[in-house]
């Protein structure tokens, strides 16, 4: 693993991570052997990937191309989830419900009701598509300044931040309040095409729907935080509003029960601690002379 680099030596143990799964869990996966063979699949084209970039095959086209397949990766890890999470654990939207409810004395998507109005909900829905933009533009502007060191540093972050929260939904699949609480809720969200728009494109990206425990959006946002300040720091402070709208419309649109994102948050917290020191170590060699893949 040492002669991988540090990005795609995560996303290669998450593979034979998720392969082993699917092989523990096989009688309780209808689509056993089709998440085998994705799995497989891109385990072997990582490596092959690998070998191209060493041996300089397409140049810079190659390069380009291994450095941002964990992106490729991501994508179809989390939309193979869907035909996993749910023949695992039965949802534990019950237990996050009264969790919020025990903490709040109300169910805070309904409590919300009172301050619905479509300018508002408007906004927040931008706000909360704006995850998908926020760390694509900060790993565009560290490839651009420093490809070799602050990039693969933050790709590295970012990726640990996501397969930790994979991991969350596999532990505690969980589908939301838009939809456990929607006999409860009496004031829709009204924000007119832009509400509609985001709406309909979240369900149609969304192979997987059990995604809510952690917050996926808070930790990414979160920790795109901590890396803008550190590495991109004109990034930050443009971040800093939006992240906080993001934050908000997590639960303004219903996607999130408040105890999701407290632990996106602690898993942010975590992650940028531990994250940039496991990546030295690993980029070192655990310590060895440092071995460019």
């Amino acid at each position: 693993m040492r002669r991988i680099n540090p990005i795609h030596g995560l996303t290669l143990l998450f593979l034979i991570g998720l392969i082993l799964l699917v092989l523990f869990f096989r009688d309780q996966i209808p689509l056993w052997r089709s998440l085998l063979w994705r799995y497989a699949l891109g385990a072997g084209v990582l490596l092959v990937l690998k070998w191209c970039s060493d041996r300089g095959v397409m140049g810079r086209v190659g390069k380009f191309i291994n450095d941002f397949s964990p992106i490729l990766y991501l994508i179809l890890t989390y939309q193979s989830l869907g035909d996993l999470i749910q023949y695992l654990h039965p949802d534990v939207d019950p237990q996050l419900i009264r969790i919020d409810f025990f903490l709040f004395g109300v169910h805070p998507t309904v409590w919300l009701e009172r301050w619905i109005v479509p300018w508002l909900t408007g906004v927040l829905s931008v706000a909360y598509l704006s995850y998908f933009f926020l760390p694509a533009r900060l790993v565009h502007t560290l490839y651009l300044k420093n490809p070799r060191r602050d990039f693969e540093l933050a790709v590295f972050v970012l990726l640990l931040v996501w397969y930790l929260s994979f991991f969350g939904y596999l532990l505690f699949p969980a589908i939301g309040p838009r939809y456990t609480l929607a006999h409860l809720q009496s004031v829709p969200l009204n924000g007119g095409f832009i509400t509609d728009f985001v709406s309909h494109l979240i369900d149609f990206v969304e192979g997987n729907h059990r995604d809510c425990m952690p917050s996926g959006h808070v930790a990414i946002a979160l920790i795109v935080l901590f890396l803008s300040y550190h590495y991109a720091r004109r990034l930050f402070y443009l971040f800093c509003p939006i992240v906080g709208a993001l934050i908000l419309s997590t639960v303004y649109l219903r996607y999130h029960y408040v105890i999701d994102l407290f632990a996106g948050a602690l898993l942010a917290a975590g992650c940028s601690l531990i994250g940039p020191r496991l990546y030295r170590w690993w980029a070192t060699g655990g310590g060895q002379e440092k071995r460019e893949a």
